[in-house]
């Protein structure tokens, strides 16, 4: 079993962020009980694609969870909540603030009935400011974060993020906060309400940016610094058919295998000069077009050159890294029949990370639950 199989989390979160945390909880062993509101659920049962009656993205962060479906504004539903929060260690809700507490099941009322109980609260603008009742997406928490500037063309228009870096980045913080909360609680006995904010997030993800600007007033944008292509060292090129290449070789002994792989040891001590800078992005872009991506790729082996292809999502499940670090499961379900679902990051030698059941259907083991709470 996992490292967290004594653990109970009460996970009342929809979609992403919320559901994605508590998703690598029950990789790890925790019972997570997902709760949800009869006939409609989690809203990301709706989505497409589709394996059968279940939707492909709700499979995907709602694997090893059990669901109970439950009207937390029915007074029975509500209590028998409270009484699954009793034998809970941690509730995690994504709700905007205020809704908790009109339902009458907020932290101040369930450490009444469980002084241990952490309790996490993963909102798009945390608990104070004018913006805390104000609905939002991934797309402008990053905007009004100042991350969205950063990615793009230097002289051209922001570039849209291809991934959802504030459902993803405010997972793994809560994630993280909750283990140092249950931490504390086990060593005290005194649980705590834990507050994530997606914008929060946003705004210390870039501590390279934080540190330019608290240090001397530089404001990073796109293009006009190492990360996002002003210099040559760290930059995207095109191959010859059409696709591209990424040189990430900041440090000077990774730019020298690079350069001497392009056949090009005379640009080694330019990189010193950043005047020299354009001539460099001009003479690499040349060398790239001369060969196709796949003849760079076998080039590049052993080199130390900090050179990677830009593959698609489809390519990078299929390289040779991907299936050592077993990042693609093969499901097979007597139902749905064989299908493949993503893997797990952490690796732990004793007690690994499994998958122990498929996604439930909405309400599938209310009944089992509520029998337990009987037993209990």
């Amino acid at each position: 079993m996992g490292p967290l199989q004594d653990v109970r989390i009460l996970d009342l979160s929809r979609l992403l962020p919320g559901p994605f945390c508590t998703r690598m909880f029950a990789d790890m062993g925790a019972d997570v009980i997902k709760i949800e509101e009869p006939v409609k659920g989690d809203y990301a049962r709706d989505f497409v694609p589709r394996r059968g009656d279940f939707a492909c993205w709700f499979m995907e962060v709602n694997r090893n969870k059990r669901s109970v479906a439950m009207d937390l504004k029915q007074e029975e539903d509500k209590a028998v909540f409270l009484e699954l929060a009793k034998t809970a260690d941690v509730v995690v809700e994504s709700f905007r603030p205020g809704v908790m507490k009109k339902l009458g099941i907020d932290f101040e009322t369930v450490r009444k009935i469980n002084p241990k109980i952490v309790y996490c609260a993963i909102t798009g603008y945390g608990r104070k400011g004018p913006l805390v009742k104000q609905a939002d997406h991934d797309i402008g928490y990053q905007s009004l974060a100042g991350l969205v500037s950063l990615s793009g063309k230097r002289y051209g228009s922001p570039a849209i993020p291809g991934i959802l870096i504030a459902d993803m980045q405010a997972s793994a913080m809560a994630g993280m906060s909750i283990l140092a909360a249950l931490h504390h609680a086990e060593k005290t006995g005194e649980g705590q309400e834990i507050s994530i904010s997606l914008f929060d997030t946003c705004l210390a993800l870039v501590p390279g940016v934080s540190a330019t600007y608290f240090g001397n007033g530089f404001v990073n944008m796109r293009g006009n610094n190492w990360l996002s292509g002003a210099y040559p060292n760290y930059n995207i090129y095109q191959t010859e058919d059409g696709r591209y290449v990424s040189v990430g070789c900041l440090e000077e002994k990774f730019w020298t295998n690079l350069c001497n792989l392009l056949e090009r040891p005379d640009l080694i001590p330019l990189i010193r000069d950043e005047d020299k800078h354009v001539y460099i992005k001009h003479e690499l872009a040349a060398s790239f077009a001369e060969k196709p991506l796949k003849e760079w790729i076998e080039l590049a082996k052993g080199s130390d050159a900090c050179l990677a292809p830009v593959l698609n999502y489809d390519e990078a499940l299929a390289t040779e890294q991907a299936k050592a670090d077993e990042m693609v499961l093969e499901i097979e379900d007597p139902e749905l029949g064989n299908y493949k679902t993503m893997g797990f990051v952490p690796k732990f030698s004793k007690t690994p990370c499994a998958f122990y059941r498929r996604a439930p259907r909405l309400g599938e083991h209310t009944e089992e639950v509520l029998n337990e709470l009987v037993k209990e």
